[in-house]
């Protein structure tokens, strides 16, 4: 599906010297991690974000005009063993997560497009020669209409979310009433 691309980002585009550079806004147990693939901290959009330069990486960011969640992930490698159990523990499994693709010049960020918004699934630890990896795949919004509700039409259930909620009452008693039609 076509995207109109901002002003700022089609001015960027029209520029001679430009890198390609991708952000990372990530919620953690311990709050919100920004991060890019590029040196040093960057600022945009309000936030600091820490780069990772080469260690980190994003995967292909699919779109279609079919109706399914097409997801991607997200890997950082060069993780000191002794924090592994740290960085696992801070990973948040639902939590929202967006990557930015984003266009660096002249030694500042001209514009940012977002092209992933979701959630985090569950991490993979890879253990290399030199050092630890973790991968979290990331997945669309669209992935929770694949899962079942666990919802019920009982009073019980309605009052979990709605305190004072008594439409659900009468839908108990409707299963003992024997009604008689025609």
């Amino acid at each position: 599906m076509p995207r109109n691309l901002p002003t700022p980002m089609l001015m960027a585009i029209s520029a001679n010297t430009l890198s390609l550079c991708f952000l990372l806004d990530l919620q953690l147990v311990s709050g919100w991690e920004y991060a890019w693939t590029g040196m040093g901290t960057l600022s945009w959009n309000g936030n600091s974000y820490k780069g990772v330069g080469s260690f980190g990486s994003v995967n292909d960011v699919q779109e279609g005009s079919d109706v399914k969640a097409d997801g991607t992930s997200i890997a950082l490698s060069g993780i000191d063993p002794t924090l592994l159990n740290e960085s696992l523990t801070d990973i948040q499994v639902s939590a929202p997560a967006r990557v930015w693709m984003g266009l660096f010049g002249a030694g500042a960020l001209l514009a940012a497009y977002q092209i992933f918004g979701g959630t985090v699934d569950r991490p993979q630890v890879g253990v290399g020669p030199a050092a630890l990896t973790i991968a979290l795949a990331l997945e669309s919004k669209l992935a929770n209409l694949q899962r079942p509700s666990n919802r019920r039409y009982t009073a019980a259930d309605q009052r979990r979310y709605y305190m004072d909620d008594s439409g659900f009452n009468w839908v108990e008693v409707q299963n003992d009433i024997a009604l008689l039609w025609g």
